[in-house]
């Protein structure tokens, strides 16, 4: 069995009301395990607000409601999950530190629970204890899941963009083989501008040239309160891909298959609510397609069940080889 440690959280930062990103140091005198790019590791406390799933949202995400003891009160116990990695393996052999991106779990009640609360309250001032494991595992990794492909077309939402920037990281940092002659490009989707976490990093290592990098981050849920930016395209992932490859966007597919008048009236309602994908203004399908060739590109994909299942559904139809991490 992996031996349990107890590190720290050292810094963090609340990105939007969902959305954390924190750095954890090892345990005194300890280093944490090696590991590659897209790698994730359990970390945990035992004195968490516990939650039990409720029910799963439209996005399929699972969603959680209170676990309560008999007196009425919120249960607090131990709890271990796993993380993938956002820092590369370079950061941490430079600075001693992991890093990682959650989502914060409200429930059904607006109630924080599980790991995310003890880590929103964390901070420089204060260091938050988190138990983590000596067990690296997972192989989301480039070495794994690319092999072959002269092009890798990354997805990621939300948290799910994690293990892209920690591979994207290590390839600015080392001279690998592993970005000779192959293109990278990430399409990275937050609901809103403050939810493109290292927007800012991304667009620093696409600038630095060290490798071929085209990243690409857009917006699902777009409002007049957002910056204009030109830079930032709209649009769910998934139907941000459907246009790259000529495919119409999965609310248009559903209402031109609707079959009868419940399903009809679903499709009309979803239509409304529909952003149309549009991309950054600095590339063009037209670009965009010699680039991302299905016969040489491998679709590396890290977000919610449903966005997940709808890009694998249109990688089929476009022959185009789809990779995601076991679980996600």
């Amino acid at each position: 069995m992996a031996e349990r440690r107890t590190g720290a959280v050292i810094e963090d930062q609340l990105l939007s009301p969902t959305l954390l990103r924190f750095r954890v140091e090892a345990e005194p005198g300890q280093q944490f395990p090696a590991y590659v790019a897209g790698q994730h590791i359990p970390l945990g406390r035992d004195d968490c607000k516990l939650t039990r799933k409720a029910g799963t949202a439209s996005d399929g995400k699972p969603v959680c409601e209170p676990e309560f003891d008999p007196w009425g009160r919120q249960t607090v116990g131990p709890l271990k999950q796993y993380y993938s990695m956002a820092s590369s393996p370079a950061e941490t052999a430079e600075h001693g530190w992991l890093e990682f991106l959650v989502a914060i779990d409200h429930g059904y009640h607006g109630l924080p629970g599980r790991l995310y609360e003890d880590l929103y309250h964390a901070g420089e001032s204060v260091k938050c204890g988190v138990s983590y494991y000596e067990s690296v595992g997972g192989n989301f990794t480039l070495e794994a899941r690319t092999r072959e492909a002269d092009s890798v077309l990354m997805i990621g939402t939300g948290t799910g963009v994690a293990p892209f920037v920690s591979m994207l990281k290590e390839l600015h940092a080392q001279d690998t083989s592993l970005k000779s002659g192959c293109r990278y490009t990430l399409l990275q989707t937050g609901r809103t501008v403050p939810e493109l976490a290292y927007r800012e990093l991304l667009s620093e290592i696409e600038g630095a040239g060290r490798f071929d990098f085209l990243y690409l981050p857009t917006i699902s849920r777009p409002s007049s309160d957002d910056p204009t930016d030109k830079q930032i395209g709209r649009g769910r992932a998934n139907n941000v891909v459907r246009h790259i490859y000529g495919l119409p966007t999965a609310e248009e597919e559903k209402a031109t298959g609707a079959t009868s008048e419940v399903t009809r009236a679903a499709a009309n309602l979803a239509l409304d609510r529909l952003v149309n994908p549009i991309l950054p203004s600095h590339v063009s399908v037209a670009s965009l397609v010699p680039r991302l060739d299905p016969k040489s590109t491998v679709l590396l994909a890290c977000g919610n069940p449903a966005f997940l299942a709808d890009i694998k559904a249109s990688t089929k139809r476009c022959q185009l080889r789809f990779e995601t991490e076991a679980g996600a």
